[in-house]
């Protein structure tokens, strides 16, 4: 879990997760040194947690059907919005769609496919 490690949750709404990013986080030590950069491999997995939490269930990553890595994230960034424009249940898929931004710059654009854990 990145949670509480790399970020902490300041306001969940219906399709978006307000997050703060933990600059003090190990993770973002060795990315890079003097100049953190919130790898692209955790911006992934905090999209799944958060998917997780508003659905309510175990999700795991089967596909990543477009990952787009607009800016780099920095710790520094405030307002940072998970924001899913699409969260749609399918039997044992789930499927989202959204973006990663902060005060309407945006940061990554997602579109990730999920099985629910049985």
């Amino acid at each position: 879990m990145l949670e509480h490690e790399l970020y902490t949750i300041i306001e969940n709404t219906d399709n978006a997760v307000r997050i703060r990013l933990r600059a003090e986080s190990e993770i973002l030590k060795g990315h890079f040194p003097g100049n953190p950069i919130t790898p692209g491999v955790c911006q992934v997995g905090m999209i799944g947690e958060l998917a997780r939490m508003i659905c309510g269930c175990g999700l795991v990553l089967r596909e990543v059907k477009m990952l787009k890595f607009i800016d780099i994230l920095r710790p520094s960034a405030r307002n940072v919005e998970m924001k899913f424009d699409k969260l749609d249940e399918d039997g044992d898929v789930i499927v989202t769609k959204g973006s990663v931004v902060s005060d309407e710059q945006v940061f990554t654009k997602f579109s990730l496919i999920f099985y629910k854990e049985a």
